[in-house]
This record gives C-alpha cells, sequence and structure tokens, in this order.
C-alpha cells in the first residue's frame, strides 16, 4: 500500500507546478471585493488586496518545508534531518502548535492574530505611512483567512512546534483524486473544501469595516457575505485550479457590482466594469455569469516583503518596490554566511522537492574542505550556514534535471516521498 501511494505522490508531483496556500482567489480577489464594499477607495483596496496576497509571492514569507543538511560530508548528499515546517508558516500562515480541531482555530493561532492586527499602524494621511499601514493590514488577513483553512492541522514535529508536513499529504491525495475523478476533495486550501470559508470572509470584512473610511463605509449585511461564499464554494470544485482562479475572480466581480447596484454606497470613482462573453459561463460551468456585468478587478501589485514580513521599499508617494523586482544589492553581494557546518533547505515549490537531492548532490564543495585553500570568510571551520532561496530556486530548474539525468532525478524523488510517509 506504501509503495501504491507512494507512486501516486510521484505522479502527482510531476503535475503540480507550485505550492499553493488558501488561495489567490480568496486572499486577493475576494480581499480586494470585500475591502471595496466596506468603504475602502480602489488604489487601497488594490494594495491590502496585493499585500495579502503577497505573502504567496515572496520566498521570504511563503509557507514552507524545511530540514537541515550538512553538504559534502556524505557521497550521496543526503539531508540529515527530517523534513518539518518552517517557523514561518506559525508565524505568518496560522498554523497550530496544538492539534486542534477542524473548523476550531486555536488559541495560540489566535494570540499570533491578534498581534499582527495590533501591529497594524494608525491611519495617517502621509502617502509613505499610508501605504505601510495598508501592507501590514493584508500581512495581517493573509494571517486570519489561513487560520481557518488550516484549523486542523496543527500539532508538532516531535521539539520542534508545528506538525511535521501541515496539509501537504491532503494536498498531495486531492491532486491525485482530481485527476481520477475530475474532482477536488481534500485540499482545505480551496475554497470549494471544508466549511471554512465564510467564518473566513465574516472576519475579512469584520477588521476591513473596523479601519475603513467611516464616511464612505457600507456594512456589509450577513446574507451578502453568506450569497458571496455560496457563489465562490459552488465554483471551481470540478475545475482546474488556473481555470477555478480566473473563474472565481469573474464570481468576486459580480457579487461587488450587485453589491454596489443594490445599495447608495458612496465611491471615492466608479469601478471598472465589463461584461463576460457568454462561453466564459461554459468554462466556468457557472450559468450566472452568461453575458454577466462584472466589476473588473484591476491586475495584483505585489509588495516585495522580507523575512519579517515588512515591505522592502515604500517611497515617499506611497509606492513600492514589487515582488520579483530584481535585487541589485543582493546580487552584488551573494556570498552565504560561513559560521556552522549545518545547512537550512526550505522547500516552498513542489520542483523544488523534485530536486532535493539533486541540489545537495550538486553543492560545491565547502571551501573549508579543499586542501590549500582558504576559507571565504577566513577561517577552516567556516561553512554554510543557510542556502540563499534564489540559489536553491536556480538548482531546482529545469537545467539542472538536464544536467543530471531524469531516471536519476525519479530514483531521488522516490526517497525523498518516503522519507513524507
Amino acid at each position: 500500500m506504501k509503495g501504491i501511494l507512494c507512486a501516486c505522490l510521484v505522479v502527482s508531483l510531476q503535475a503540480i507546478s507550485a505550492a499553493q496556500a488558501a488561495e489567490a482567489d480568496v486572499h486577493y480577489s475576494t480581499t480586494y471585493v470585500l475591502a471595496r464594499a466596506a468603504g475602502w477607495s480602489q488604489v487601497d483596496a488594490l494594495v491590502i488586496a496585493s499585500a495579502d496576497q503577497a505573502m504567496d509571492e515572496n520566498q521570504d514569507t511563503t509557507a514552507a518545508l524545511e530540514f537541515d543538511s550538512t553538504p559534502g560530508l556524505s557521497s550521496g548528499g543526503e539531508f540529515t534531518s527530517s523534513l518539518h515546517q518552517a517557523e514561518k508558516n506559525l508565524r505568518f500562515h496560522c498554523f497550530s502548535k496544538t492539534p486542534g480541531r477542524a473548523g476550531q482555530i486555536s488559541a495560540d493561532v489566535r494570540e499570533v492574530m491578534s498581534a499582527h492586527f495590533a501591529e497594524v499602524p494608525d491611519d495617517h494621511a502621509d502617502p509613505r505611512a499610508n501605504a505601510r499601514r495598508l501592507i501590514a493590514l493584508g500581512v495581517a488577513l493573509h494571517c486570519q483567512q489561513d487560520a481557518y483553512s488550516h484549523a486542523g492541522f496543527g500539532g508538532s514535529c516531535g521539539s520542534i512546534p508545528g506538525s511535521c508536513y501541515g496539509h501537504t499529504y491532503e494536498t498531495f491525495l486531492d491532486q491525485v483524486i482530481y485527476g481520477l475523478a475530475g474532482k477536488h476533495f481534500l485540499n482545505p486550501d480551496h475554497p470549494g473544501v471544508g466549511r471554512w470559508l465564510l467564518p473566513a470572509l465574516q472576519g475579512t470584512a469584520g477588521e476591513l469595516a473596523a479601519r475603513s473610511p467611516k464616511a464612505s463605509s457600507r456594512r456589509i449585511a450577513a446574507a451578502e457575505l453568506v450569497t458571496l461564499s455560496d457563489n465562490l464554494r459552488a465554483s471551481g470544485l470540478e475545475l482546474p485550479d488556473a481555470v477555478r482562479l480566473d473563474c472565481n475572480r469573474y464570481v468576486a466581480g459580480k457579487w461587488l457590482f450587485d453589491f454596489l447596484d443594490s445599495g447608495s454606497k458612496a465611491q471615492d470613482s466608479p469601478d471598472t466594469l465589463e461584461k463576460l462573453a457568454p462561453e466564459i459561463a461554459v468554462t466556468c460551468r457557472n450559468p450566472s455569469l452568461a453575458s454577466a456585468t462584472v466589476v473588473r478587478i484591476p491586475a495584483p501589485q505585489y509588495p516585495r516583503l522580507n523575512s519579517a514580513a515588512l515591505p522592502d521599499l515604500v517611497r515617499l508617494d506611497g509606492t513600492y518596490r514589487l515582488a520579483g523586482d530584481v535585487d541589485f544589492e543582493r546580487i552584488a553581494n551573494p556570498a552565504p554566511n560561513y559560521n556552522t557546518r549545518m545547512v537550512k533547505v526550505q522547500v516552498s515549490h513542489w520542483r523544488q522537492l523534485l530536486a532535493l537531492p539533486l541540489v545537495l548532490q550538486s553543492q560545491p564543495v565547502p571551501q573549508w574542505q579543499r586542501a590549500g585553500a582558504a576559507c571565504h570568510s577566513g577561517g577552516p571551520s567556516d561553512v554554510p550556514r543557510s542556502l540563499q532561496s534564489e540559489s536553491f530556486i536556480a538548482m531546482a530548474s529545469s537545467a539542472s534535471f538536464a544536467r543530471f539525468g531524469r531516471a536519476r532525478a525519479g530514483m531521488s524523488l522516490r526517497a525523498a516521498i518516503w522519507s513524507l510517509l
């Protein structure tokens, strides 16, 4: 049975492009429409929603598994500790330190959520300070939304807080089942799986309303949140994830259009509307979208966040450096920190999991092991402490597989998955 499950996971891994957490149709599209409905301007709603989803777009803040390895000390380059959740999973994605129960947020997670919202600065007229405030609010909302989908996946991994793998098993198996049955059943981050979406939307709407410009706010009635939740839950269970994200963007945009059209809410400026083509209803398997008029949700502008989930750069006019922008300073100073023999490796992308053994085997021999060579920082006891995420992504690229061979990669993948079971 274990071998069958392992084979299924191999197949599913090869079909998955990236790990996703309670996904962009909630963190971005739905957050944007709730912010607009709560009275935020288009510009502010865009920043809040972009910062919310940016937690999954920045390598320093996205959820990850990690392990410690000693490079160069074994010919096989095997890692020396079991995979477990990174600390940032608990800090930013609201996984719990206690087992808890599905549907119930643990006390330790509520403390983390409260701390995030307490760190949101007060309203400020200065554009730079206001942008930092909006980004902090988006970061807090991300944790709050994840808290509902991640409830019941807490625990500990030996002496390490947090369950070893979060809901990795469920995500793997959901992809396998979708490939066989064409329907999602197990992935807790999918908005249609489980019963977490409505309370997550209620929490998001409550926080946005509490901080919105009071003069232009309009209360979002409970029944309207139920309608949004039901529409999102009904969409996408039988759709590929990429298609579902687009379809739920239309679902959220239609809900916002209906919300604004049904009341007398004062707007800072009219939202851009679009009329959907009839075939979109067919693609999305959603008759309500047939030739529907929706609010066009703008393209996101994800801020670049550091390991403390703070924006990397906010300018005087309130604009900020985007995730994915070239970091010239890091390129100019790429040398890692040399002071311990352990290398901490984080896995936030399925291609990285596929490439783990290759990454370890392909690490250059540390300079302290080279006869007669001087170490980077000047001492024979200095070795890399951490493997920079950018370097790891590069090693997990298709070029790495071409160099080492797909057969060897498949064998290494089976070994990596076996360690998870």
